[in-house]
């Protein structure tokens, strides 16, 4: 088949001495938003494409693109038939006439140990290994392609970047695109049936707190009427003692009052005599008395 070359194509890099690889707009911004959602530290997808030969160079022209689902999640270096399956059927309901070229992968933090496992990857999917990849390092905003010969990775120099009209791959990104709205929708409203729990537990919680604290004042108030209760019996109890006593005090100093009144009433002059005995002086008779017993006399 022959190829065209695009008319608008910008230059990345250096061009490289043999083979070239053409990538439409669309298809690097696709994968670079691919790159940047945060659906796992590794990201993959399909490029889709045609490959041609132009004067003894292979033409690798990649015109759509479409995710490796699950590719983070994955147990080893081949893809599970239930991944392949999906990926053609995206082939087959967005693209015609394309056929894989190669891939994409992305991550954050590159580093040379990744390198064999890429390589492993690539050997263990494709049958014909003739296939790009495209490398994006996400951390540093760095593109670059690599071509698989003699077993190994070949970094190109440099790449082109063409413009045209492409409505399949910009339908595919439109689809996508409102495909992922749904899913952060879908994320945000787990988010905040998340936070509605949360604050359903959390006044819960405060509910429960305060039924305590009420119990606990309620208890605190029985406790304390008890305990003033007690206090008052124990003062009535005292008062009533205090009382009995003061009543026990007035009854025997009124029998003291009572006594010494008698002795009063019946004091005996007492009168020493040089014999040592003792002459009791008698009471004094009334007056009347005394009168009678001196006309007597007389």
């Amino acid at each position: 088949m022959q190829w065209n070359k695009p008319k608008s194509v910008r230059q990345i890099g250096e061009a490289p001495g043999r083979d070239r690889v053409y990538i439409e707009d669309y298809v690097v911004r696709f994968a670079k938003e691919l790159a940047g959602q945060g659906r796992g530290p590794e990201k993959a997808a399909m490029l889709l494409g045609s490959t041609f030969l132009n004067n003894g160079e292979k033409i690798y022209q990649i015109s759509g693109v479409v995710e490796i689902p699950g590719f983070a999640g994955r147990s080893g270096p081949v893809l599970d038939q239930g991944v392949w399956d999906r990926i053609y059927t995206e082939i087959k309901e967005n693209f015609t006439d394309l056929e894989i070229v190669g891939w994409f992968f992305s991550c954050r933090g590159f580093s040379a140990k990744q390198a064999p496992q890429l390589l492993e990857i690539h050997k263990q999917n494709f049958q014909h290994r003739d296939k790009v990849l495209y490398l994006y390092e996400e951390n540093e905003k760095e593109d670059s392609f690599f071509l698989y010969r003699n077993g190994r990775f070949e970094k190109q120099k440099g790449y082109y970047v063409y413009y045209e009209k492409n409505p399949e791959m910009l339908a595919y990104i439109e689809r996508e695109s409102n495909r992922r709205v749904h899913i952060v929708e879908q994320e945000d409203d787990r988010v905040l049936r998340n936070i509605r729990g949360i604050m359903e537990e959390k006044e819960q919680v405060r509910v429960q707190s305060r039924k305590k604290q009420k119990r606990e004042s309620r208890l605190g108030y029985s406790l304390g009427s008890m305990v003033a209760l007690i206090a008052l019996v124990i003062g009535v109890a005292t008062l009533r003692n205090q009382s009995a006593l003061d009543q026990v005090k007035r009854q025997v100093e009124n029998l003291q009052q009572m006594a010494t009144g008698v002795q009063k009433e019946n004091q005996t002059m007492v009168e020493t005599m040089g014999s040592g005995l003792t002459k009791a002086t008698p009471t004094p008779a009334p007056a009347s008395t005394a009168a009678v017993s001196g006309n007597a006399m007389n």
